[in-house]
């Protein structure tokens, strides 16, 4: 981000300017001279002042300003990394396919009719509306989609960061602690399945080895029906949660009774709230995601159009960039 101010450039072009004060080189050097030193003590007072309140120098916060650093804050992690190339991948797809579309086409050659009349009218040089190709929509698409497969390269090691954490401190609820290890289980051999994959598409695992256990293609749905594993056993770990949080709000107002205080009352109301939104939240992305992946757990699929899969997908993910994008801001700020 470039500072409002830049003392020591301004200083050098009141430098230049005072050159040329005088007829004479002694009459110009001296002017010049106190200029500088003025201008000099000037931004030493200033990086002083600065250094010893910070608070002094607050530049106002535009939202040009504000969106770059929720960007900047955004792109730092690797969550978010993922999230916006999730929206590129998807967005572009369906671009793609809008592009492609029908209604689309039709609607772009009356849009170029319109313009090759307008053009004869006025000039009489025939011209057509320049328009984004549907190929290059796609290209971005795939482009993002590989660079997300390249970063999941590495998604074996938080795999084990939350098998080993899990390890040591199970969950207390015997049914989520079975469906956690479950889950467990199946996103490795999702990972795994999935990047000696595409290892071998890029030739850096030789394809004779992985062709002795099935086809890429075999590989690539077992992966899938790994990750498919994990949809199946969250909507079993939501309603178990749905369940336990019911018994614990229920207990809770038992206990309390009439000692509750409002102040009590409202923190728990809170945290009420924040836990069913985030539950809501891995709902909607689950309901999202099931079709999808058993769509692509076959080799036929099961009927899902291709121009919806990048609005279904985008769906997905589109509650979590909006939390994303807010959480950074509230950093920012703080």
């Amino acid at each position: 981000m470039a500072d409002p101010e830049h003392p020591p450039s301004s200083s050098a072009e009141k430098t230049v300017d005072a050159q040329h004060v005088g007829n004479g080189p002694i009459a110009a050097g001296k002017p010049a001279t106190r200029q500088q030193l003025t201008a000099a003590l000037t931004a030493a007072d200033s990086t002083f002042k600065l250094q010893g309140n910070p608070d002094l120098y607050q530049p106002t916060r535009t939202p040009a300003r504000k969106d770059n650093a929720n960007s900047s804050s955004l792109l730092s992690t690797a969550d978010g990394q993922e999230r916006v190339l999730a929206t590129v991948n998807y967005v572009a797809s369906i671009l793609h396919h809008l592009s492609a579309s029908a209604p689309f086409i039709a609607f772009q050659t009356r849009l170029s009719l319109l313009a090759r009349l307008k053009g004869r009218t006025l000039s009489k040089t025939p011209s057509s509306p320049i328009t984004p190709s549907p190929s290059k929509w796609a290209a971005l698409s795939s482009l993002a989609s590989e660079t997300r497969y390249t970063i999941r390269l590495f998604g074996l090691l938080p795999l084990w960061i939350w098998g080993s954490e899990t390890l040591k401190s199970p969950p207390a609820d015997p049914i989520i602690r079975t469906l956690t290890y479950l889950q467990i289980i199946s996103n490795v051999i999702y990972q795994l399945l999935e990047n000696v994959g595409y290892l071998a598409t890029k030739g850096i695992i030789s394809k004779r080895f992985v062709e002795k256990y099935g086809s890429l293609v075999q590989w690539d749905l077992w992966s899938t029906r790994g990750w498919f594993g994990h949809i199946f056993l969250e909507f079993f770990v939501l309603w178990r949660q749905h369940v336990l949080r019911k018994r614990r709000v229920a207990a809770k107002r038992a206990a309390a009774g009439n000692v509750e205080t409002k102040e009590m009352k409202e923190e728990e109301d809170a945290e009420t709230r924040a836990e069913i939104r985030s539950w809501r939240k891995t709902l909607v992305n689950n309901i999202c995601w099931a079709p999808l992946c058993l769509h692509w757990c076959f080799e036929q699929g099961i009927g899902v159009p291709d121009n919806l899969i990048g609005v279904v997908s985008f769906m997905a993910g589109a509650w979590s960039l909006h939390d994303m994008w807010g959480a950074t801001g509230k950093a920012i700020q703080a």
